[in-house]
């Protein structure tokens, strides 16, 4: 009787410690996958987000350039439309200038009053 006993209690021991032990290693491989899931999606995210951004940005000079462009039609000097665009350097200016130039005489501007400053 005692045999049995203890015999018993050993195979639920073991199989509670197997349970617990597969379900551990189980457990540990799942929070590794998600971790590692995750990741990839956080970097497809900022990828697709830093994208937008370059986007955007590009349109937006697109737009200054547009309007740089009407307002040397306009006046003959697209300075004062320039001039007002605090968000670019004053490099991102000089090209500004030059590319307005060259759009509108086809031919780069005699001076460029943004270079050499």
């Amino acid at each position: 009787m005692l045999v049995t006993i203890v015999s018993t209690t050993i195979g639920i021991v073991c199989s509670a410690f197997f349970s617990w032990f597969f379900t551990y290693r189980y457990y540990k491989r799942s929070l590794a996958d998600q971790a590692r899931e995750a990741s990839a999606q956080i970097s497809t995210i900022m990828n697709a987000v830093g994208s937008v951004q370059q986007v955007n940005r590009d349109l937006l000079l697109q737009k200054y350039l547009e309007d740089a462009i009407e307002e040397h039609r306009r006046s003959g000097s697209p300075i004062r439309v320039i001039d007002t665009l605090d968000s670019l350097t004053r490099e991102e200016k000089a090209v500004l200038y030059d590319k307005v130039c060259m759009r509108v005489k086809g031919r780069p501007g005699k001076s460029n009053p943004y270079k050499g400053m």
